[in-house]
């Protein structure tokens, strides 16, 4: 019996992509099984959530027809701590051990070392602000912005309060081997809208001046080496026009993985090490397109094929929840932006049912 790579994630396509291309052969365990998916996997497993007792009874079924060698997790897992720890004790895991994600989750102890590495973060409290109308309510495990929102109300249990701060969202996209890490790209990045924090797409854009640049390197540096961190991830920031504050960093491979395709990122992640860095001046950029109300994908679809984690036909899909992803790619920043607009009226306009 032939060993498999293993992919769990809310959404596995992208993993499994960069597994196959990487010629290894792949099974998932994710919410979607979109036809992405099960184009390059052996097999699909979907679940409805990443729990333990969901994901240890797939993984057992799954066990009956493939060895596994090797597990590789994407999104979705932040927040399933004892999923993470039963798979990292009876698999090989690539990337991040449980540890680093317990230590990165406890965020008194996780800011006070950001002080001690003189890194900036917009200003963050465990008890309620005097003036509530400038800040936001994140949860420690949130995926991808998802369920940050501003502070009217009061923060639950595993939740904090950071101070709102105006400016442009942006990403480093890293590899890492526990000790150094090696800077891949820098990313502008936007939400669903100006009230909604969910991600919702990504481009190839250098939106800080050179002197940022470098203080952000510094920033993860000192972060990889603390924290010994493994594998892709990727630093997210805000600059407002004079300032750079670090937001968060992603323990497993982040959307910009996408942005790369020149790249043999998968090896990268497993070995922790990028061993080329072939250069491509072309701006890429990735955009995931929401429902705004309830649809349903039309019964014949003809998929473009600059569109991926495409659903099966006649998939009703609920309202606020991801349609698509659309991919795009130019000379210029404004030039793929533009083409990113394009293909997401193509798909609203031809591909579900109005």
């Amino acid at each position: 019996m032939p060993d498999y790579l293993l992919i769990i994630a809310n959404s596995g396509r992208m993993l499994a992509e960069l597994a196959y291309k990487a010629n290894y052969k792949v099974i998932v365990i994710d919410l979607f099984a979109d036809q992405d998916t099960q184009t390059v996997a052996e097999q699909v497993c979907q679940v409805d959530s990443l729990a333990l007792s969901e994901v240890r009874n797939a993984v057992e079924l799954l066990q009956l027809h493939f060895k596994v060698r090797l597990v590789l997790y994407g999104g979705g897992l932040e927040g399933q701590q004892s999923t993470l720890a039963w798979l990292a004790k009876n698999f090989q895991i690539a990337g991040n051990k449980p540890k680093v994600f317990e230590q990165f989750r406890n965020k008194k102890e996780f800011f006070s070392q950001l002080n001690k590495f003189n890194i900036q973060y917009p200003e963050s409290r465990f008890s309620p602000p005097k003036d509530a109308s400038r800040w936001l309510i994140k949860p420690v495990d949130h995926v991808g912005g998802v369920d940050i929102r501003e502070s009217s109300k009061g923060a639950g249990a595993n939740e904090y309060y950071q101070k709102f701060c105006l400016g442009q969202a942006g990403s480093v996209l890293f590899c890492a081997d526990g000790q150094q890490a090696q800077i891949i790209g820098f990313h502008r990045q936007w939400p669903l809208n100006q009230n909604n924090f969910t991600f919702a797409g990504i481009i190839r854009d250098q939106i800080l001046p050179k002197i940022e640049q470098e203080r952000v390197t510094g920033w993860l540096e000192k972060l990889v080496g603390y924290y010994h961190l493994q594998g892709l991830g990727s630093l997210d920031f805000i600059w407002d026009g004079q300032r750079c504050y670090f937001l968060e960093i992603n323990l497993r491979p982040p959307a910009s993985v996408m942005l790369y395709p020149e790249l043999d990122l998968m090896s990268a992640h497993i070995s922790g090490q990028l061993s080329t860095n072939v250069k491509d001046s072309s701006i890429r950029a990735m955009q995931i397109i929401y429902a705004a109300q309830p649809c349903q994908v039309k019964s014949l679809v003809e998929w473009p094929e600059w569109s991926l984690d495409r659903p099966e036909n006649n998939a009703c899909i609920p309202a606020g929840q991801p349609i698509c992803s659309i991919m795009a790619h130019g000379k210029t920043v404004q030039q793929t932006l533009v083409q990113l607009l394009d293909r997401q009226k193509m798909i609203e306009n031809t591909i579900l049912n109005r």
